[in-house]
């Protein structure tokens, strides 16, 4: 039975392992989660889904995560706060694609981080509605 006061994530992660291990927690914590590999047929996706929030990798195999993320915010999604996640230290620092994204969290992460990060840009963005 799907609860619809529950909060949804979606997760596009290319790394099995990390991206079990992140849908993992957030089901921990009571989101409903979606999960993708790529970000094929995204929009059709977020549509069906409509996420409250979205986490993003930045290397997506040949994709660049901030590309998506620019390519989100300029579209009818642009309110979904985008959480971009990256083991490349310094990413966060990259002004052309910064705009792009709503927060920035390194890898490895704590579990307390991320879930802390995610929960502020919901309410930021319940607050804006």
């Amino acid at each position: 039975m799907r609860s619809s006061n529950k909060p949804k994530i979606l997760i596009i992660e290319d790394h099995p392992a990390t991206l079990d291990a992140i849908k993992m927690i957030f089901e921990f914590e009571g989101y409903e989660v979606m999960d993708l590999s790529s970000t094929l047929d995204l929009h059709r996706k977020i549509a069906i889904f409509c996420p409250d929030i979205i986490l993003i990798d930045i290397l997506l195999g040949i994709t660049d995560g901030r590309a998506i993320c620019k390519e989100l915010k300029l579209s009818v999604y642009a309110t979904i706060p985008i959480l971009l996640m990256s083991s490349r230290n310094g990413i966060n620092k990259c002004n052309f694609y910064k705009p792009h994204w709503d927060d920035y969290i390194e890898k490895p992460f704590e579990m307390e981080t991320i879930v802390n990060k995610v929960s502020i840009l919901i309410a930021k963005k319940a607050e804006q509605t």
